[in-house]
């Protein structure tokens, strides 16, 4: 068929041409019904191409007929397959949680034009094959995002967008920066032929070179010190965009961060660079997550610990940390975007994000036990998949230095975890809005996804993790039989269960600690102070490689 032969460029053409003929007819038509089924084939279409094709091979479509290494090409591995996959069920399902609340919008139909649009910039970023694509398709992705922070039109959500246009600015001038050395020191810019190419070169080229790639990964992640747009982002972003911005957005960062390893930008002082990086970021983050009682706020620094643990997981290069940072990758995808959307609508019936004022366990029955599943996800207790996720963390570190960190990471997570549990109002408190059935089935197909993959790991691992790890390693060799219910039994399991009551006595002893320092360094940081950081880390990283 000929639709299956153009089936990946289709999966980014897709949501654009859905935005293209949403804005034509908005001239003609302001039907509810039109435009959202429209959005709807064109948001589903990518997930229903992606079924269609082979999963057990590499496809790769050459644009125009150009041989990839000159061309443009879109390419389809186990990994960008996993990114894709993980892409349309959650914007599917931030898209369905939110129509209801857009039929209310005099801007809906521009709201729809940039969701369709900042899609097909993500599903780009992971789909293409080469850097200027990859660029392009990056900056989609983040101009979209501008404005759609500014949707809800308050003055903190412009202060909150600006802050992301000015950092993101300087990472995309950086990444571009990159992308220049890149071409001046290879003549190519496919990531095949530069996999081939950049390994030849000095360790010193390849470090320089990799610098300006780090401000934009570790701006799109959210790595201290890049992170400054992201606390204020994800606390005045619409409830949708909140969830985008946790479950994918941060993760371009990471994946673009796998792609250039791949290419051989793996170098010793890039990867102890990175861990040291991660390791900060995942300690410092959860540590500042205690400050507050906001908890969009708490989230969003939990979110920003997490790409740290991430970003450790990945620069350790191996086989089996890779399997592990890619589960980790998918289970955190769904349950930090089941709890932003829970705690959207907690928001819209109870009109606060305080986790004091949100009885969060005595509320709509629904809502009540989403925002119970995503906690004991995050908690990482059997059987949901957060436990699955931190325990393959563990089994896969072999250094005793970073084992002990991921175990503090997620001792001070589950201390941030309990303390939700243990503020949040103990009192029924009556409500006269309702919520429609379209908020409430992204969270069943979200809560039912975090509910099975967990008892599903075996699975999970051997049709998706395992095969997007070996389009860069080969399979890691970790046996799956069983692997639910000794997982549990394992020393990695004592030790995560262990970390839920040692995060009991932390959250106890939390009024001990003062945050001041830290907060005032690296929370609510100024634009002016956010451009120094990076300038000023710029300028370590070029010492770091020149000593």
């Amino acid at each position: 068929m000929i639709i299956l032969d153009h089936s990946i460029a289709l999966m980014v053409v897709s949501p654009i041409t859905a935005a293209v003929i949403i804005k034509f007819l908005s001239r003609f038509d302001h039907s509810d019904a039109l435009r959202d089924t429209i959005t709807f084939i064109g948001l589903v279409l990518p997930l229903i191409l992606l079924m269609l094709t082979p999963f057990d091979t590499e496809v790769v479509y050459e644009m125009g007929g150009w041989p990839r290494e000159y061309g443009l090409s879109l390419v389809l591995d186990g990994l960008s397959r996993t990114m894709v996959l993980i892409t349309g069920i959650i914007t599917l399902c931030t898209y369905v949680y939110y129509i209801d609340y857009l039929d209310q919008e005099p801007e809906a139909d521009d709201y729809h034009f940039l969701f369709l649009f900042m899609t097909a910039g993500i599903y780009g970023v992971f789909l293409t094959g080469d850097l200027v694509n990859r660029f392009i398709f990056f900056e989609i992705m983040i101009l979209t995002t501008y404005v759609l922070l500014t949707f809800v039109g308050t003055k903190r959500s412009l202060k909150a967008s600006f802050r992301y246009f000015m950092i993101g600015a300087i990472a995309s001038m950086m990444f571009l920066v990159g992308i220049g050395l890149t071409y001046f020191y290879t003549g190519y810019l496919d990531m095949g032929a530069l996999s081939r190419v950049i390994p030849e070169l000095s360790a010193f080229s390849r470090n320089i070179i990799f610098v300006f790639f780090l401000v934009a990964v570790g701006v799109k992640m959210g790595l201290i010190p890049f992170h400054t747009w992201l606390p204020d982002a994800h606390v005045e972003a619409p409830t949708p965009m909140t969830a985008i911005l946790a479950a994918l957005t941060v993760k371009t960062g990471g994946y673009i961060l796998l792609k250039l390893y791949d290419i051989g930008f793996n170098t010793s002082l890039i990867q102890y660079i990175f861990i040291t990086i991660g390791i900060f970021t995942a300690v410092i983050g959860a540590l500042i997550s205690l400050k507050y009682v906001n908890m969009k706020k708490i989230l969003a620094w939990l979110t920003i610990s997490h790409v740290g643990v991430i970003a450790v997981i990945f620069s350790l290069w191996t086989p089996e940390s890779l399997s592990a940072g890619l589960l980790y990758f998918f289970n955190h995808s769904f349950y930090k975007a089941l709890l932003f959307l829970a705690l959207g609508s907690f928001a819209y019936l109870y009109g606060t994000h305080d986790i004091r004022k949100l009885p969060l366990f005595k509320s709509n029955i629904i809502l009540s036990s989403s925002i119970l599943i995503g906690l004991i996800a995050f908690l990482g207790i059997p059987p949901m998949n957060g436990f699955y996720s931190r325990w393959y963390i563990l089994e896969s570190v072999d250094d005793h230095l970073i084992l002990a960190v991921m175990i503090l990471t997620f001792l001070i997570t589950s201390a941030s975890i309990i303390r939700i549990i243990f503020l949040s109002s103990r009192k029924k408190i009556p409500v006269d809005k309702d919520l429609s059935e379209g908020v409430m089935a992204p969270l069943l197909i979200l809560g039912g996804l975090v509910a099975f993959t967990g008892p599903s790991t075996s699975l999970i691992l051997e049709n998706i993790v395992f095969p997007a790890s070996e389009s860069i390693f080969g399979n890691p060799g970790l046996s799956t039989s069983g692997v639910e219910i000794n997982a549990v039994f394992s020393l990695q399991g004592m030790f995560i269960l262990l970390t839920m009551i040692g995060g009991c006595v932390l959250f106890y002893s939390i009024k001990k600690f003062s945050f001041e320092w830290i907060e005032g360094r690296l929370s609510n940081v100024s634009i002016r102070d956010s451009v120094r950081y990076i300038i000023v880390m710029m300028a370590i990283l070029l010492l770091l490689n020149l000593l």
